[in-house]
């Protein structure tokens, strides 16, 4: 029990203590908001190199806030520890994201897809390559042979396999990954639309076509706020700080009937991960309270 007057250096604590639980919980009105059409999870590069690191203080965090979950780097060391952390906070994670190169032999990912079984994950594969050059068919084959490959290991346990467009990589258009799932005739194998890297690759196409084109195939939505001139490479921020209409971009998602979750791109953002979640989540509210 307190036996002494409160300094101003104990004002100073209790206030800033008081600031950060404000921020880390939702408002009255936000927990009585509409349920969004999609749940919404974290890139774990919200936190930057402390994805795994700090995953406990991560997951609560995100559990405070309301996402439902967090797409990491692969790391399958780290996987055990992760699935635990995320279970004790019931979160979902949405996406284990890799970058091997295209022409190497499909890799034997066998044994850690395994601990996925039974769980949505998404495993998703920006592939890529020396030998070919961005979205060059010549490439088919062998992006095949590792679709098909961690097709066949994933088989019926859960875990999807999905091509992530990336700028510069050889899958780096959603048109891409299209291309990649019908070829490969696989139910458990689709594509991304990953809406930073379809506005730093240009000519960007209009969205509503690329939409319609992959929503047979299409597994993950990712988005993020797109500030600067659209003519050039727009630089990722938090959901409220667009100069990109994303609420335009959401509701046409909705339209052409996607009905799975939406990620959020962190890349590079450098708020603290308390304040542009907070943000993001405020804004994803706002914007999917009238789909």
């Amino acid at each position: 029990m307190r036996t002494h007057p409160m300094t101003r250096r104990d004002l100073v604590s209790a206030a800033a203590a008081a600031a950060l639980g404000a921020l880390a919980r939702p408002s009255r009105a936000a927990e009585n908001a509409p349920a969004a059409p999609w749940p919404l999870y974290a890139f774990g590069n919200a936190f930057g190199k402390n994805e795994i690191a700090t995953i406990e203080e991560n997951c609560r965090l995100l559990k405070d806030l309301g996402y439902a979950g967090i797409e990491l780097h692969l790391n399958p060391a780290a996987l055990p520890k992760a699935l635990e952390a995320l279970d004790r906070h019931g979160l979902t994670l949405y996406g284990i994201y890799a970058t091997p190169n295209v022409e190497d032999a499909p890799a034997d990912w066998s044994g850690w897809i395994q601990t996925l079984k039974g769980r949505p994950t998404r495993i998703e594969l920006g592939l890529r390559s020396k030998a070919f050059k961005p979205s060059d068919p010549a490439g088919d084959e062998k992006g095949l042979a590792w679709l098909k490959t961690l097709s066949d290991a994933c088989a019926d346990a859960g875990p999807l396999v999905s091509v992530y467009p990336h700028a510069g990589f050889w899958t780096e258009r959603c048109e891409d990954g299209v291309r990649l799932a019908q070829a490969a005739g696989r139910k458990n194998v689709g594509t991304h639309f990953n809406l930073v890297h379809w506005q730093w690759v240009k000519p960007s196409p209009p969205i509503p076509g690329v939409l319609a084109e992959a929503k047979p195939h299409l597994f993950a939505v990712t988005i993020n706020g797109l500030k600067g001139p659209a003519e050039g490479r727009q630089t990722i921020r938090p959901l409220d700080d667009s100069d990109f209409d994303l609420a335009g971009f959401l509701a046409e998602a909705r339209r052409v009937g996607y009905t799975g979750p939406v990620g959020l791109q962190c890349y590079s953002v450098q708020e603290p991960p308390p304040d542009h979640l907070m943000r993001s989540m405020t804004a994803w509210r706002k914007m999917t309270a009238g789909l």
